[in-house]
């Protein structure tokens, strides 16, 4: 599975989180999104990391705020604007790599 692949599904999760679902799956999007957002921080190619760390700070915070480990009380209004802002960027920086 590449990495559009995951993206494509985090983006799908994300917006699902603004239904009323169990309190499980955001648990398991939380870890998926662990999962995905090392995966995007391990694959920024080392030339772009030397001259654009924007990107790499983006999936850096992303990752901390997102971890199952310290889990952080926003409460759910303030999740759900991260998580559409996360799904929105996703689906752009998605796009920009297309381009280039």
């Amino acid at each position: 599975m590449n990495l559009k692949n995951l993206k494509i599904i985090l983006i799908c999760g994300l917006i699902l989180a603004l239904l009323p679902l169990p309190y499980g799956y955001f648990t398991i999007l939380r870890v998926f999104s662990c999962v995905v957002f090392i995966l995007l921080i391990l694959n920024i190619p080392k030339s772009k990391r030397n001259r654009d760390n924007s990107e790499l700070i983006i999936y850096l915070i992303l990752l901390i705020l997102f971890q199952p480990i310290l889990k952080l009380p926003l409460g759910r209004t303030i999740w759900n604007i991260v998580d559409v802002f996360t799904a929105i960027w996703l689906l752009l920086n998605m796009n920009s790599k297309k381009k280039k």
